[in-house]
């Protein structure tokens, strides 16, 4: 099923095996997240409180921020985690006075950007155009606080005098041909999938034409992988526990590459993979932010990693440390955005429009796992298993304080 995938670093995904899923999902059941989290000393708790005293920002103002020293900011994400994509849509007005007209997203297919422009200068805004432009890039994907993303920038572009700039927002990727996907998943198989090539350098290639070379500033939304941009994702097997190098570079490196001054990357608080399983999953860093914010009553903060003393907390225990010899969390990103603690997290909401009678038939061709593709027989059935990946207190249950 999609919410049981190991992701490789190359974006390509692979189903667990049924006893493998059971094991893990016990372990992680019975022992929680005391398997990873480690006390801070007194002292370095209050130095980390401390730097955040000196320096806070909420996180909207963070991610603004930014944008006085560099172009393109990803803001990478674990996905379907409600309030995500809700601080996307309200940064859009925030981008929006502070001169930054450009939100890529990873959601959509750029082919589709002539419609994106339509849609959000129309005079009147068009909801069933902006569930298409989604199911057009992934029918599994109906969540909509991603869909109102666009609905959010049509609201700042209705409100802006007629000569004013408009708001874009720029579909990055495109759809794979799932239907070439009927059993393994060889490379022979995937690059029918992926028949315009890796999605992530596509994406990067959308970006540095959409923005970079036209000299515009850009917030750029997607997974946290594919935002990555100093950090390279091992290549690692789990089972045997060997690293294998590192993987052919995310979209975030791509760009990295051609611009390395002018590149942000933040991550949004979320669960690590561990070097068990890449679904045995683990609070960040030990547990460390999670125990520093816990002193905080408002916890919605952003901060830099890069230079600071949150940059410099270790945690041998994840797989994003397989591969280096002195982890930390600057390792991995230079800022850090935190909304809350993991207890009050919530999944998206699935619109209950997005499959229907009508695009059902063209929704299950599209699934990328043939199994489900036989076991969908409805569009309810379809709805439930987007309500069932979106069930995050579930899937962070063995996390929840």
């Amino acid at each position: 099923m999609r919410r049981h995938r190991e992701e490789t670093s190359n974006g390509a995904v692979r189903p667990l095996a049924v006893f493998r899923l059971v094991l893990c999902l016990l372990i992680v059941a019975l022992l929680g997240s005391q398997l990873h989290a480690q006390e801070l000393p007194p002292a370095e708790k209050l130095h980390l409180a401390e730097y955040l005293k000196a320096h806070w920002q909420s996180s909207e103002d963070y991610v603004v921020s930014k944008f006085a020293q560099y172009d393109i900011v990803f803001i990478g994400e674990f996905h379907r985690i409600r309030h995500d994509p809700l601080l996307i849509q309200a940064l859009i007005p925030r981008l929006y006075k502070a001169g930054v007209h450009n939100l890529g997203i990873e959601f959509g297919v750029y082919d589709d950007q002539a419609q994106v422009d339509r849609l959000l200068t129309a005079d009147k805004y068009d909801e069933n155009a902006a569930r298409q432009l989604i199911f057009h890039h992934n029918p599994a994907w109906g969540y909509k606080e991603y869909i109102d993303i666009y609905h959010a920038a049509w609201e700042l572009n209705h409100s802006l005098p007629k000569d004013a700039p408009k708001f874009r927002v720029v579909n990055l990727n495109y759809a794979g041909h799932w239907q070439a996907l009927t059993g393994e998943r060889t490379p022979e198989v995937m690059r029918k999938v992926w028949y315009k090539g890796d999605p992530d350098e596509y994406m990067a290639q959308v970006v540095l034409h959409e923005f970079v070379r036209r000299g515009q500033k850009a917030l750029v939304y997607s997974g946290k992988h594919h935002a990555f941009t100093r950090y390279r994702q091992p290549r690692y097997n789990f089972e045997e526990k060997k690293f294998y190098g590192f993987g052919e570079p995310r979209m975030g490196n791509l760009v990295y590459e051609q611009i390395p001054a002018k590149v942000f990357n933040i991550v949004l608080h979320s669960p690590w993979p561990s070097k068990r399983s890449y679904n045995d999953l683990a609070l960040p860093v030990k547990g460390a932010i999670d125990q520093v914010m816990q002193g905080f009553k408002d916890q919605r903060v952003g901060f830099d990693v890069k230079g600071s003393p949150f940059g410099l907390l270790p945690d041998s225990d994840t797989y994003y440390a397989v591969g280096y010899e002195h982890f930390t969390l600057e390792t991995l990103s230079d800022g850090y955005i935190f909304l809350g603690p993991m207890n009050e997290y919530e999944g998206c909401t699935v619109d209950p429009l997005f499959v229907t009678d009508q695009n059902f038939t063209e929704a299950v061709a599209q699934l990328d796992d043939p199994e489900e593709r036989k076991q969908v027989k409805t569009p309810a059935d379809l709805i439930r298993l987007m309500q069932e990946d979106a069930d995050i207190p579930r899937t962070f249950r063995a996390l929840r304080q």
